[in-house]
């Protein structure tokens, strides 16, 4: 059992690590399917729900790395995890739409706030999911949903920074190579935005 003590002294870097690592590894899945079916030419009716599945497992990997950061008696496991999937699950479909739309015209007011309103809600997601499993510990937990939304906004920033010098007649190992470095990027990003905040509320929880 996690005490409340130990929580301050050996957390952020076993929060860093564990949730890194688990991020990292879980975007690989999306990364080298979503490079898969571009080089196949699959069409959307097989892109979308393939994305979202390797989203899912993306965000249980996430889920466990998280699971492990906190330490054990902070957070239930399984809930934890199937929180976390989902959210993440959610936030791919969100994020994969307005590809399968063939993109859309934010020059319109109406699309634009669609598409920003649309933004928000993927990035509060997968805290708004994790922060049911954490509301036993009060509303201070609540925090837990506006920092991991600024962390994922700031971590997601990486995997946009291929774009340009990445496309379809890229080879499958240097796509796959180029994305898991950003993802690894995000990963480390997020991982230390959340940190701080994290260890306060396995303090919290762990009392």
């Amino acid at each position: 059992m996690t005490k409340a003590g130990d929580a301050p002294v050996g957390f952020l870097p076993r929060w860093i690590i564990m949730v890194a690592a688990g991020e990292a590894l879980g975007f690989l899945i999306p990364a080298s399917m979503g490079a898969w079916l571009g080089l196949t030419g699959a069409p959307d009716t097989v892109v979308y729900p393939a994305m979202i599945a390797a989203g899912a497992c993306e965000g249980a990997l996430l889920g466990y790395g998280q699971w492990l950061g906190f330490g054990r008696g902070v957070v239930s496991r399984v809930p934890w995890i199937v929180a976390t999937s989902a959210g993440a699950a959610v936030a791919w479909s969100l994020g994969m739409f307005p590809g399968i739309q063939g993109g859309l015209d934010i020059s319109s007011p109406p699309t634009l706030a669609l598409v920003t309103g649309g933004a928000m809600l993927l990035l509060v997601t997968i805290p708004s999911l994790q922060w049911l499993v954490l509301r036993r510990g009060g509303s201070q937990t609540l925090r837990w949903i506006p920092v991991n939304a600024g962390a994922w906004a700031a971590g997601l920033l990486w995997t946009i920074a291929p774009s340009p010098i990445v496309d379809e007649r890229t080879p499958a190992p240097l796509m796959i190579s180029v994305y898991a470095v950003a993802g690894l990027l995000m990963a480390v990003t997020v991982a230390a935005l959340t940190g701080p905040t994290a260890r306060r509320i396995a303090t919290g929880l762990a009392r």
